[in-house]
């Protein structure tokens, strides 16, 4: 009786081990998923500015097109 007692202890035991590195894995698994997050959020704000900046000299492109056609409608006049 008592060397089954300590099998199953044995078996309790081991059973905890497995159980002990499969919650690390989980918990290193749950870290790299918050860094990859986190490198996704900062992507998303550096696409913003680039699509902010684009958009700053497409108006500017635009701006710049326009005087240009009216400076040569007026010289095509003269």
């Amino acid at each position: 009786m008592a060397e089954d007692s300590g099998v199953i202890l044995r078996h309790i035991s081991s059973l905890k081990d497995m159980l002990d590195k499969v919650n690390e894995e989980i918990e290193q698994n749950i870290q790299n998923t918050r860094e990859i997050e986190s490198e996704i959020v900062k992507h998303s704000d550096t696409e913003k500015e680039y699509l902010l900046k684009e958009s700053e000299l497409m108006k500017g492109v635009s701006i710049a097109e326009f005087e240009l056609n009216g400076i040569m409608q007026v010289a095509a006049q003269t």
